[in-house]
């Protein structure tokens, strides 16, 4: 996160120093898992930054740039029962944080004069790594003789290359007023479709007692506990988890603004 930061300021001090625009912008995005993720995992909630710089002459209606963006997907917290032997279970809180970062570089290609139009439809394109992280921590039982689990919190993460494509729309606010005029700032929308490679995450479609779940094509991910009376050390399942392809629709909505004149 630390190097990403730093390259998108230093590109950002760097594009300011010329004479051409410089937006900057945020928004918030819905991602809709699509094919087996669909079946796996909830929609992603996300919010991104990033920044575009137009370039210079005949090639202005193109712009160059990074986007970076944290989001999750699940945070739930199920109540695992535990059998740890023919006749004895203890009741678990099992706490799941699921989340995803993602950066990338994109670039975006104006069908209209931003300098003319107050609606301007765009294509982008962009190509990244998506990463996706899950915390799950289990609570001690409420029963001081039950089962006790030994590692409390286990951290799934994977990586994937991904590229996206899509399309959307820079809105002036005058549009919506008497007075017409070029603002530095405008609404901006858009939809993408997102195609990456495959990464492991845990199913949280539809979290329960992972003990009442059939075995199905997802591998388990299994803790360790112990018995506190007997000392014995096992291992109980606390979710599933599913490899597969990245694939997402991804809308988005939020702000733009520029920096210097056109």
């Amino acid at each position: 996160m630390k190097i990403i930061s730093t390259l998108f300021i230093s590109c950002l001090l760097y594009f300011t120093a010329t004479s051409q625009p410089v937006k900057l912008f945020g928004n918030y995005s819905l991602s809709l898992p699509q094919q087996q993720m669909a079946s796996n995992i909830q929609a992603i909630h996300s919010l991104h930054i990033g920044g575009l710089y137009q370039l210079p002459g005949q090639l202005k209606n193109l712009n160059v740039g990074l986007e970076f963006g944290i989001g999750m997907y699940a945070h739930k917290k199920i109540d695992q029962t535990f059998n740890f032997d023919a006749n004895t279970s203890t009741v678990v809180p099992v706490n799941y944080n699921s989340n995803v970062f993602n950066f990338n570089l994109q670039t975006r290609y104006m069908f209209l004069d931003e300098t003319k139009h107050l609606i301007v439809p765009y294509f982008t394109a962009k190509a990244g790594v998506y990463d996706f992280f899950s915390n799950i921590y289990i609570e001690d039982p409420s029963d001081p003789d039950g089962c006790h689990p030994l590692d409390k919190k286990n951290l799934i993460s994977d990586k994937a290359l991904y590229w996206g494509a899509g399309v959307g729309f820079q809105v002036d606010p005058s549009l919506f007023s008497k007075h017409k005029k070029d603002l530095p700032v405008k609404f901006d929308v858009s939809v993408n479709t997102i195609r990456g490679g495959k990464l492991d995450y845990i199913n949280t479609k539809d979290l329960k007692d992972e003990q009442d779940v059939p075995s199905t094509n997802g591998k388990p991910l299994l803790v360790k506990f112990i018995n506190v009376g007997t000392q014995d050390i096992h291992e109980h399942k606390v979710a599933q988890v599913y490899t597969s392809p990245l694939r997402l629709i991804e809308i988005k909505a939020g702000l733009l603004f520029r920096l210097g004149n056109w």
